[in-house]
């Protein structure tokens, strides 16, 4: 009686548990594999998992060689402290979400200038303030005369790198 009061019951997990952990570990590793190298470079990562890395990107078009490999980086990533990594992570994805969140803020000033011209341009140099009155001006009349479509998707995409610009500085 005395070892069964010595187990606590969080100690106790299931195997069904277990099997959820290795393959939430196992997707973690595939998550890395798609990483591009250069976000890949900011996540904490010793040279035998980057390494199992390396070789699952070389290996991609063969199903069920893949799948044991990715087996094979779950292990080794169960032998490690996987919170550095899931915090390298999310810096990464709140990195990207602010990217897209500007992005889309480009777009909608865009889209304004575009339909209402200098009114527009006011708006966003009194929102932002550091953005080239003049050259927006100029960009917006060159789209609005435009004579094709494609003078007209080549002046608005000028249009967004300027407000894009703008808004990175």
């Amino acid at each position: 009686m005395e070892n069964e009061a010595e187990f606590d019951e969080s100690e106790i997990v299931s195997k069904s548990q277990l099997k959820r952990e290795s393959h939430a570990i196992q997707d973690l590793g595939k998550r890395l594999v798609a990483l591009p190298a250069e976000q890949l470079a900011q996540i904490p990562l010793d040279e035998p998992v980057l390494d199992a890395i390396a070789l699952a990107k070389r290996i991609q078009n063969k199903r069920s060689a893949l799948k044991r490999h990715y087996q094979f980086l779950g292990k080794l990533l169960r032998a490690r402290d996987t919170d550095p990594i899931l915090d390298a992570l999310t810096e990464i994805d709140n990195a990207s979400q602010h990217s897209i969140q500007l992005h889309h803020r480009a777009e909608r000033w865009r889209d304004r200038i575009i339909e209402q011209g200098n009114d527009a341009i006011d708006a966003l140099l009194a929102e932002i303030g550091q953005a080239d009155r003049q050259k927006l001006r100029q960009l917006w009349r060159n789209h609005h005369n435009a004579r094709t479509d494609a003078k007209r998707s080549q002046h608005s995409r000028l249009i967004y790198k300027e407000i894009k610009q703008s808004l990175d500085s």
